[in-house]
């Protein structure tokens, strides 16, 4: 398989379904299908060392009550073939790993790990495998990760009821943040009759209604090894990840129907508007702290012709102060920051304008100023060398192999996997150069995006102004609230339920004790054995060009060239060390040469992918011998 050339060819169970080269990334890409369950592989295949695999399935969350998040949580718990309490994090100690996560998204769960080391990626598959496919699901573990009653003193039922789980609390402190609260407010009124409505992370106050045997059968409905994307990334065999995956997962699966796709948004007739609070603090002052979101629902996922154009229209924009149209929006002073966000993992596409800063009795004024400002883009286009340089700094970051705080196969997998678990094509979301050029042949003609802005932005009724104000009373307030359902839960349980609550806390005291004691021996490992004894090494060249010493390491980066030039800092007091760290905050926000601060701006976007000052300071000791 691994040499493959042609769709229809087999390996054992498996059909190549696609076998694209992706000259742009130096990688090929394949789609596979195990025939008897119907299961998918997606391979990326290339020359890099650090492979990872993920497992990704479609959970849709039909309420707030948190399932995709407690479930992902619980899979965590033990397994069948590893029942430890903790597998994930007992692997962190008998692993090379370099990532090892699991992400609950808006309608996915997905779990990813990588390793540069062959013995540690299988070790890792393994247990991934075992942990989805055959958690234990105890229902310790759900009370514990999820939510449960406990009274304040756990032995006594005359002290008040608390609600407490590892979910419900994060979710609490996930849901104090503005911009969270911001999101999912903004889905619920955006995309009422789609999952996106609801909170996949859960919301605390919905929390407490699932119940143990709703996990079960959430679990069963979407974590089947045929309702599966198994993403592999690297230059690891494609035969041995298949013959792993016959061999642990897909032998005598039965084939479940797929799940039916996300259906498409009925559109509104006319605009939303709503008004919300979030929380802040008591002492925090309330003024300019008002925060205005207009959302836009826009095209679909598998329209990824627009989905790009919209991509170079907010880099064009609202990528920096100096945008047309945030630009256009900050001399209004109507508000302090003004930034734009665009959600293209969503069946459907949303893009939302955040101001923050805002007077909310200036809320009627700052939309006229908004859509004015529409109007007068549309009117007079964005010249071609802002668009070219947006094409310029987006076409760099999908070209860039960066993996800043995650391997670059997972950059890779969100921005094709997820494509094609919508149904769009995985190649183009994964192309780059040919689609850039298409792109910059259309907008040569000066009304492309005008065109798009009046098709998504202007005439576009399905819209939702939201408006977000600061209350410093509302964190007491939703306290005050659960305390008072509390009281209520607690003045209806039967002493059968008072009874049940006391055994279950002690069961889970017990529970939590035994786990601690586990021994993880069952669990597999690499040892000095598996470990290469030498590093890599990374040989610098090293040249001259006048007056530079130049050192130069030659290896793939996608044609981007990265440079580092390096000064002497000359004497500095140490008085002064805090203006030489404004000084290198301020150089790249400033124009240069005959170049206004706008334009400086503007020429970096079309030729560079980033600037950046930084200065070492720290005086390094003598080596002692």
């Amino acid at each position: 398989v691994s040499q493959s050339r042609y769709p229809g060819e087999r390996y054992r169970d498996f059909v190549v379904i696609k076998h694209l080269p992706i000259p742009e990334l130096n990688c090929i890409l394949r789609e596979i299908e195990h025939v008897p369950s119907g299961a998918q592989v997606m391979h990326i295949d290339c020359e890099d060392t650090e492979n990872l695999f993920c497992l990704s399935f479609r959970t849709y969350p039909s309420s707030s009550d948190g399932a995709p998040h407690i479930l992902e949580h619980t899979v965590l718990c033990g397994s069948k073939k590893f029942p430890v309490k903790d597998p994930f994090f007992a692997m962190t100690r008998r692993s090379l790993n370099t990532f090892m996560n699991a992400l609950t998204g808006s309608d996915f769960t997905c779990y990813p790990a990588s390793s540069q080391n062959e013995k540690d990626f299988y070790n890792l598959l393994s247990v991934y495998l075992d942990a989805v496919f055959h958690p234990e699901l105890k229902r310790m573990s759900f009370l514990q990760e999820g939510h449960r009653l406990e009274f304040t003193d756990p032995k006594d039922a005359h002290t008040p009821l608390q609600i407490k789980g590892i979910v419900f609390n994060e979710m609490k402190g996930s849901l104090s943040s503005l911009e969270s609260r911001l999101w999912h407010s903004l889905m619920e009124y955006l995309v009422p009759d789609l999952p996106y409505s609801y909170n996949s992370g859960g919301d605390p106050k919905v929390i407490p209604q699932l119940s143990y045997e709703q996990l079960l059968d959430f679990h069963k409905t979407y974590y089947h090894p045929s309702r599966c994307l198994f993403f592999f990334y690297g230059n690891f065999s494609l035969k041995k990840h298949l013959d792993t995956l016959i061999e642990t997962t897909l032998k005598d699966v039965s084939k479940l129907p797929p799940l039916a796709p996300i259906p498409r948004q009925p559109r509104f007739q006319q605009p939303i508007r709503k008004q919300i609070c979030y929380p802040i603090s008591t002492e925090e002052p309330t003024e300019q702290l008002t925060a205005i979101v207009f959302g836009f629902l826009t095209t679909q996922l598998i329209n990824q012709e627009d989905l790009l154009a919209l991509s170079i229209l907010d880099a064009a924009w609202m990528d920096n102060d100096a945008s047309p149209l945030k630009a256009l929006l900050l001399q209004s002073k109507l508000c302090v920051q003004v930034d734009a966000y665009m959600d293209s993992d969503m069946s459907e596409v949303p893009y939302a304008i955040v101001f923050k800063g805002c007077d909310p009795n200036e809320v009627d004024q700052l939309e006229t100023i908004f859509r004015s400002s529409l109007n007068q883009i549309v009117q007079n286009g964005i010249p071609l060398e802002t668009i070219q340089a947006a094409l310029h700094q987006l076409e760099f970051a999908r070209s860039e192999i960066a993996a800043d705080h995650a391997p670059f196969g997972l950059t890779l997998f969100m921005r094709s996997a997820l494509a094609k678990q919508h149904g769009a094509s995985a190649e183009q979301a994964l192309m780059i150069h040919s689609l850039f050029e298409e792109l910059l042949l259309k907008v040569q003609n000066p009304r492309y995006l005008p065109d798009l802005i009046q098709k998504y932005f202007i005439d576009n009724p399905h819209q939702v102004r939201l408006v977000l104000c600061p209350d410093p009373e509302l964190c007491s307030k939703e306290l005050q609230q659960e305390q008072e359902m509390l009281t209520q839960v607690k003045a209806k349980l039967s002493p059968q339920e008072i009874e049940n609550i006391l055994k279950e806390t002690e069961e889970l005291v017990v529970f939590q004790k035994q786990t601690e004691e586990q021994s993880i021996d069952c669990l597999p490992k690499v040892t000095l054995q598996d470990v290469l004894p030498t590093a890599r090494s990374f040989i610098l060249e090293e040249s001259s060009d006048k007056n530079l010493t130049i050192y130069h390491h030659p290896c793939f980066t996608n044609h981007i060239t990265y440079a580092d030039l390096l000064f002497d800092l000359p004497h500095v007091d140490q008085e002064e060390l805090g203006y030489l760290h404004l000084l290198i905050s301020l150089i790249p926000e400033l124009g240069c040469g005959n170049r206004t601060y706008s334009q400086n701006l503007n020429y970096i976007q079309s030729h560079v992918g980033e600037i950046g000052l930084s200065c070492g300071i720290h005086t390094q000791s003598p080596i002692l011998r």
